[in-house]
């Protein structure tokens, strides 16, 4: 019996370990995805299909908040019903609204481990399989920007590994979609500074030539 209980205890022991280093490799590839992605798009639904992967769950969505922070809207999802949600443009009312809404509203990181006990889960009928739930907000230098959403088919299904990992997850992501703004900001203005140069030097080559005198020649003898 003690053969057998300590057979079982390295055996769980082992499973946590590769579990962790699955996880690790995860945030490795989100890390190196943050540094060669500039699409905000392709980001984001890479991230969520590396999570989906790497760890097991069946649904991770990213949400980001709106102009006016009063809705959580759907940007990137794996599952197929994440994508049907991204083609009816789903959102939640920050606040008001299931996990997602809660943990945007709060600041914080909410989890349901059973879904059917916990009254703040939004029941989505595009996710019919959903037993646990968390929810962790995407915060850059105290600003809110939104949240990444992962749901499982088990319940209690977030261990707490599983919770600072994806919350690491969540901090990248954060910094990765305030990288990629700032880089579509700067191409913007760049863009916009180079129609303007343009501009401005056409308009100077046509009152250049407007103002310029004909010239010839004139034959005499003399």
């Amino acid at each position: 019996e003690l053969v057998s209980n300590l057979e079982k205890r390295v055996s769980e022991r082992t499973t946590t370990l590769e579990r962790r280093a699955v996880q690790l490799q995860a945030a490795a590839e989100v890390g190196h995805a943050i540094t060669t992605i500039r699409s905000l798009d392709e980001l984001l639904s890479q991230v969520t299909q590396l999570i989906s992967d790497r760890f097991g769950f069946y649904h991770a969505g990213i949400f980001l908040v709106d102009q006016t922070s009063e809705f959580a809207v759907l940007q990137a999802s794996n599952s197929e019903g994440g994508k049907r949600m991204l083609e009816k443009g789903h959102r939640l009312k920050v606040g008001e609204v299931g996990i997602v809404g809660h943990a945007t509203a709060q600041r914080e990181a909410r989890i349901a481990l059973d879904v059917g006990q916990d009254a703040t889960y939004f029941d989505n009928p595009d996710l019919p399989e959903t037993r646990s739930e968390i929810a962790l907000p995407l915060i850059v230098r105290n600003e809110l920007l939104g949240a990444l959403d992962v749901q499982s088919k088990q319940e209690a299904a977030f261990s707490s590994d599983d919770i600072s990992v994806l919350q690491v997850l969540a901090n990248q992501v954060a910094v990765a979609i305030q990288n990629a703004r700032s880089f579509t900001q700067l191409q913007d203005a760049l863009d916009t500074s180079r129609r303007a140069y343009g501009e401005i030097s056409q308009a100077g080559w046509e009152t250049l030539l407007s103002m310029e005198t004909d010239w010839g020649y004139r034959y005499s003898r003399r």
